[in-house]
């Protein structure tokens, strides 16, 4: 199963939902491999520190350049049963290289995101995609830095997701306020005893990833219409 983790204004969520998702995913006893696409590298430097200091389990970790190949997550794909890829700030062909081979994108959600007017080029994205990519699904995951969200913050929550087409709202929220340093290649899954509350939403969350979308064979982006998507016409409220 292709896991794509995209978009979110606040960085420290997609990084802990690639880092956490990759590690609890080895757990199960899946061949996966964990790949950054993004420019900073940020994960895939975390998961070489994690294998460079003997933390288990270990995971595969690769980086894919910008601009690689159509093909190129293809080719890695073929050699793992699980890919979870960190697309961070990409943009362009790289990050519709991810969504076009995804079976599932995940993708953070903090209060400053739910304006659709500054963040309708990520809706726009999403919506081209699963143009070319009919089986694609996405999954928003509401990001908290303290209170549980409100009525009023889950109502916006969802009228931003039901401008993407086959998405869902997460019933998990993941509060990011404790989130700390664990050491060298460890995430929060890595020290439960000392995060427990954080460690059970990603659990609760990866639950969420894994078990309720059942895996299905994703499509070749190579055989895929290369040509750039053009974000449709907002009409205007008049």
């Amino acid at each position: 199963m292709i896991v794509a983790i995209a978009g979110g204004i606040d960085s420290r969520g997609p990084c802990a939902l690639a880092a956490n998702l990759a590690v609890l995913r080895t757990r199960s006893g899946s061949r996966m491999c964990l790949l950054d696409i993004d420019p900073a590298r940020s994960v895939y430097r975390w998961g070489c520190e994690r294998n460079e200091a003997g933390q288990g389990p270990a995971l595969a970790s690769l980086a894919l350049p910008a601009r690689a190949p159509a093909d190129g997550i293809d080719r890695i794909a073929a050699s793992y049963s699980d890919l979870l890829i960190h697309t961070g700030a990409c943009s362009g062909q790289d990050s519709r290289s991810a969504m076009l081979s995804a079976r599932l994108v995940v993708v953070p959600l903090a209060p400053a995101g739910y304006d659709l007017d500054t963040n309708y080029s990520l809706v726009a994205e999403l919506n081209g995609a699963r143009m070319f990519n009919p089986s694609l699904k996405v999954l928003f995951v509401m990001l908290a830095d303290g209170a549980e969200p409100g009525a009023l913050e889950w109502a916006r929550a969802r009228l931003y997701v039901h401008e993407v087409m086959s998405a869902t709202l997460a019933t998990t929220v993941l509060h990011l306020h404790g989130a700390g340093q664990y050491g060298q290649g460890r995430c929060v899954c890595d020290a439960e005893t000392c995060d427990p509350e954080a460690a059970a939403e990603l659990h609760a969350l990866y639950r969420e990833v894994y078990a309720q979308h059942a895996a299905t064979s994703p499509i070749s982006i190579a055989n895929c219409d290369q040509q750039a998507i053009t974000p449709p016409e907002r009409e205007s409220a008049s």
